[in-house]
C-alpha cells in the first residue's frame, strides 16, 4: 500500500474479493470506498475532497473489509511535516467520518459516551408522545436497517429513522398533517427543524445545551397506489401491510415499533443486495420523483447541514468577513436602544458588537451549531439567540408577527446572509420585509455581488447575489431600494465587489408614515 496526500494505491491481491473497504485510523473509521477497477496493475483511492484537507501529521492507516471487518492492509503514514497524531475530530473531541452526503461528520462509532443508549431512550420517548397522538410510528432507514441485519444500529450511522403513515392521499392534507404533529410537538417541549412540509428533524442537546444528536421524522403516505416517503421513495412495492399494524423491535434493550414486514421496506429502499454491509451506499432519486416531491413539499433544508458542519468544528467566534464598516455605516444615525434584527448571525460576533454599541438586539440563524457558538461567546448575554428558518415561509411569518407585537420599528442587519439563500428563500425574505419594516425602518443587505473563484454550489459561503437580482426580485412588493455603499474585500486571494442594499417600504404605502 502506497498513501500520499492525494491517494492510496493498493495491491490487487491485497484486496482480494472486498467489494467495499473502511479506511481507518489509528483504529478510527474516517471513510469507506467502493473498490474501482485495477488500472495498469493498481488499485486507486482518490481521498475525497473534505478529508484531503484535514491530512496533516503522523497516523496508522488501516484497511478492512466492510463487510466481513478483515484486515487487508496497514501501514504507518506520515502526511506533511507534523509529527503530531492526525486526530480528525471536531470541537468537542469526536471524531469525523465521511457520510453518505460527502461530507466529514460525526458518527455513532465516532463517540466514546454512550451516545446509541441516550439516542435510543430519547426515540423511544418520542415514539410515545407521537403514538399518544394518534400516529402510526415505524422505524425506517439505516435504523429499520442496523436493527434488522445486524440487531444494532450502524455504527457508521448518525442518528433515528422513524416515519408515520399518513392517511391522507392529497399533498396538501399531507403537509397539513404534518404542521400539526409540528405544533404538538412544540408543545411538549422538543425543538422541531423543518426540512419541508413532510420532513422533521427533532434535535436534543447535551447538558451544556450543545446540539447532541436527532431523530427524523418522515412523511409515509399513498398516493394513486405508490408508497411516497420524501424525500427519495417512491414506488409500487410497499403496500399498507408492510408497514402496519406495527411490531416491536428491540435493540439495546429498548423496544421501537416497526413495520411487520421489514423486507418489503428494505429491498424497496436499498435493492436485493440490503443484506451485505455497505456504508458507501446513497439513495439516488429519481429526477421525476425529486421535482414531484419538491413541487408538492418544498425544501426547506438547502445549505443548513453545510453551516451546521462549519461551525461544528469552532469554538471561537470569527465573524463571517470584516462587518465592522458595515456596522458603522448600518448604524448612522440610529438612536441607542434602536431594535435591531441580526439576519443570519452565524457565530454572534457581529450581533455582540452591535449589542456592545447600545443596541437592543435579536439576532437569528438557521444552524444550531451557529448559535451554540453564538450563546457561548456572548459571555455578556447581550444578545437575544433565536433559531429561524427564513426557507421555512410559516415559521419565517410567525416570527414577523411577534417582532411586529412589540410595537418597535425594527432595522434589519444582513450581512453577507441573504447571498446565501436560495431564490425561493429570498422571496420569502422580501414577503417578511413586506410584514415587518414600518415607520423608518429598514434593512441592509450586505452582499458580495461578483462570482467566486471557489464557488460550488454545495457551499453557500461562496455564492454571490447581484444588486440587479435583487431589484428584479424585490420589484413586486414596490420597496425603496438605494445602495449605500460599495466597496471590494479580500476572499481568499481574490478582490470581490461588495454592495450594500437599504430596503425601506415604499413612500407611498401609508405603513412608511
Amino acid at each position: 500500500m502506497q498513501v500520499d496526500r492525494k491517494r492510496i494505491v493498493l495491491d490487487p491481491f491485497t484486496i482480494e474479493d472486498a467489494d467495499v473497504v473502511d479506511i481507518r485510523m489509528d483504529g478510527h473509521r474516517v471513510w469507506s470506498a467502493r473498490v474501482p477497477y485495477a488500472e495498469n496493475g493498481a488499485i486507486v483511492l482518490e481521498w475525497p475532497e473534505a478529508l484531503r484537507v484535514r491530512l496533516s501529521g503522523v497516523t496508522t492507516l488501516t484497511l478492512t473489509d466492510s463487510a466481513s471487518g478483515r484486515e487487508l492492509d496497514a501501514l504507518d503514514v506520515r502526511f506533511g511535516r507534523s509529527t503530531d497524531r492526525l486526530e480528525l475530530v471536531d470541537a468537542r473531541g469526536h471524531w469525523l467520518a465521511m457520510t453518505k452526503w460527502d461530507r466529514l461528520g460525526p458518527v455513532l462509532e465516532g463517540r466514546e459516551d454512550e451516545i446509541g443508549r441516550v439516542l435510543l431512550e430519547n426515540a423511544r420517548l418520542l415514539v410515545d408522545d407521537l403514538q399518544a397522538d394518534g400516529h402510526d410510528v415505524y422505524i425506517v432507514g439505516g435504523t429499520l436497517l442496523g436493527i434488522v441485519r445486524d440487531g444494532a444500529l450502524m455504527p457508521h450511522d448518525d442518528d433515528v429513522d422513524l416515519a408515520f403513515l399518513c392517511r391522507s392521499e392529497s399533498p396538501v392534507d399531507v403537509g397539513l398533517a404534518s404542521y400539526e404533529m409540528e405544533r404538538a410537538l412544540l408543545k411538549r417541549g422538543y425543538t422541531v427543524v423543518r426540512h419541508s412540509l413532510a420532513h422533521l428533524e427533532i434535535e436534543f442537546f447535551n447538558d451544556d445545551g450543545e446540539p447532541d444528536h436527532y431523530v427524523d421524522i418522515f412523511t409515509g403516505f399513498f398516493h394513486k397506489g405508490l408508497y411516497c416517503q420524501p424525500f427519495a421513495l417512491r414506488g409500487p412495492e410497499v403496500v399498507p401491510s408492510d408497514l402496519v399494524p406495527v411490531q416491536s423491535y428491540e435493540v439495546d434493550g429498548v423496544e421501537l415499533p416497526g413495520p411487520p414486514n421489514p423486507e418489503a421496506w428494505l429491498s424497496y429502499a436499498y435493492g436485493s443486495g440490503w443484506r451485505v454491509p455497505d456504508p458507501t451506499f446513497k439513495f439516488i432519486t429519481p429526477r421525476e420523483t425529486r421535482m414531484r416531491f419538491e413541487g408538492w413539499f418544498g425544501v426547506f433544508n438547502r445549505g443548513r447541514v453545510f453551516w451546521d458542519k462549519s461551525y461544528l468544528e469552532r469554538e471561537e467566534s470569527s465573524g463571517f468577513a470584516d462587518a465592522r464598516g458595515s456596522i458603522d455605516a448600518f448604524l448612522k444615525g440610529l438612536p441607542k436602544g434602536a431594535r435591531i434584527l441580526d439576519l443570519g448571525c452565524g457565530d454572534g460576533r457581529w450581533s455582540a458588537e452591535i449589542a456592545r454599541r447600545g443596541y437592543r438586539v435579536t439576532a437569528v440563524d438557521y444552524s444550531h451549531e451557529a448559535l451554540r457558538l453564538a450563546r457561548k461567546n456572548d459571555t455578556a448575554g447581550l444578545v437575544d439567540f433565536h433559531y429561524l428558518n427564513v426557507n421555512d415561509m410559516a415559521s419565517l411569518l410567525a416570527f414577523g408577527a411577534r417582532m411586529l407585537g412589540t410595537g418597535d420599528e425594527w432595522f434589519i442587519f444582513a450581512h453577507h446572509s441573504v447571498q446565501a439563500l436560495p431564490k425561493t428563500g429570498r422571496r420569502n425574505l422580501y414577503r417578511f420585509f413586506d410584514l415587518v419594516l414600518r415607520g423608518q425602518g429598514y434593512a441592509e443587505l450586505v452582499n458580495d455581488t461578483t462570482f467566486s473563484k471557489r464557488y460550488q454550489h454545495s457551499m453557500p459561503s461562496t455564492w454571490h447575489l447581484p444588486t440587479e437580482w435583487v431589484e428584479e426580485e424585490a420589484e413586486e412588493y414596490g420597496f425603496d431600494l438605494s445602495v449605500t455603499r460599495r466597496r471590494w474585500r479580500l476572499d481568499s486571494r481574490q478582490l470581490r465587489r461588495v454592495e450594500t442594499v437599504r430596503v425601506r417600504r415604499g413612500g407611498d404605502d401609508p405603513r412608511s408614515a
